[in-house]
């Protein structure tokens, strides 16, 4: 099955949400804690650039946490979301959040728009009421649960609410800045301002509905989902492409507030039907080097690793991040002098990949 554009980021996005109530039960948190850090490295100096990690709930997430907190500087779990009303639910499991809060990490949730549901960004954008809702409802759990702030993550809106999405967004800044709290705004990547610019007609119902001007004048910092590259037929983002990206933010936002995104996921294509077969996280990349003959490469032009290999009959090239290409990225972030970036996700990397931040 070919995975079409932002499938593969979005299905990883959607699980955590759909099974939180579920692991929020099962999480069973190591009884001790600093056994589990043990082995992780000692921290080094804080580098110049802000490192914000994306975390769902799940037991590789817990033990990737755990063992790399010392490199974590923003934690931000996708775990609670709004409904039709402005009503927030949700919640982070206590243990995970004691362990982040002790270590003066800064804990800044993200809130969706239900389900990804365009019914309920035009349910809160299309009434003040229900924003009111909403907005004290964030206030009211970052207090009590010790939060920096919240990253807003609404996504899948049409592109006719872009102003009413960013005159929300301001909103709630006016509000957080009362309550002296943090507030960021995840995006789509986007390389220009032009609807035909884009494959597949992405622009009117994903991206067009993001002022990257409006929401950066709004927010402290914006994360820029600048992976699931829509014209890859190979990485999760292309070089090249994710320069674009970096133009053209660096002409709408601030750079001390732009948060580049980065994967920490592969992605599998039959190297013969240029067909996208599959996502993935490191465990599987592990399962399949142990099942199959792969050959290793890196691509100076798209300054990333893959592997090649056959399965059965079928030719399979598989793009992935590694120490050298995270370091690429980070490169790019200094060279850039932006803030710093926001990974998806805890659990899916590569070990390596922390060699690289």
């Amino acid at each position: 099955m070919v995975l079409p554009p932002y499938t593969s980021q979005l299905l990883y996005r959607l699980s955590g949400i759909a099974i939180l109530a579920i692991f929020s039960i099962l999480l069973t948190f190591p009884a001790n804690a600093s056994a589990a850090t043990a082995s992780a490295p000692a921290s080094a100096a804080k580098p110049s650039y802000t490192r914000l990690f994306y975390y769902q709930n799940g037991a590789k997430a817990n033990q990737s946490f755990l063992m790399h907190a010392s490199l974590v500087d923003i934690f931000a779990p996708q775990t609670y979301k709004l409904d039709d009303t402005g009503a927030l639910s949700g919640m982070i499991n206590p243990d995970i959040l004691k362990f982040a809060i002790e270590r003066k990490i800064k804990v800044m949730p993200l809130v969706t728009n239900g389900n990804f549901s365009e019914r309920t960004a035009k349910a809160l954008l299309d009434d003040a009421v229900k924003q009111d809702t909403a907005i004290i409802a964030l206030v009211t759990e970052a207090k009590k649960n010790g939060y920096s702030g919240w990253q807003i993550d609404f996504e899948q809106m049409d592109a006719s609410y872009k102003d009413k999405f960013s005159a929300f967004v301001a909103k709630t800044y006016v509000a957080f800045k009362q309550n002296n709290l943090t507030l960021s705004v995840a995006v789509i990547a986007k390389i220009s301002d032009t609807a035909s610019d884009y494959p597949n007609n992405l622009w009117q119902p994903l991206i067009g509905v993001y002022d990257y001007s409006a929401l950066a004048a709004n927010s402290d910092f914006i994360s820029i989902m600048s992976y699931d590259d829509p014209f890859s037929e190979g990485p999760v983002a292309e070089y090249s492409w994710l320069q674009k990206v970096i133009a053209y933010s660096l002409l709408h936002i601030p750079k001390e507030k732009i948060s580049l995104g980065i994967p920490f996921y592969y992605w599998k294509w039959d190297s013969a039907t240029g067909e996208r077969l599959s996502v993935g996280g490191g465990d599987s990349l592990k399962k399949i080097k142990k099942e199959f003959k792969t050959t290793a490469h890196y691509s100076t032009a798209q300054q990333m690793p893959y592997l090649t290999y056959k399965d059965h009959k079928q030719s399979i090239i598989l793009w992935y991040e590694n120490q050298k290409s995270i370091s690429q990225k980070v490169a790019l972030i200094k060279k850039n002098k932006l803030l710093g970036f926001s990974a998806w996700a805890l659990g899916l990397e590569v070990e390596e990949v922390f060699k690289g931040l």
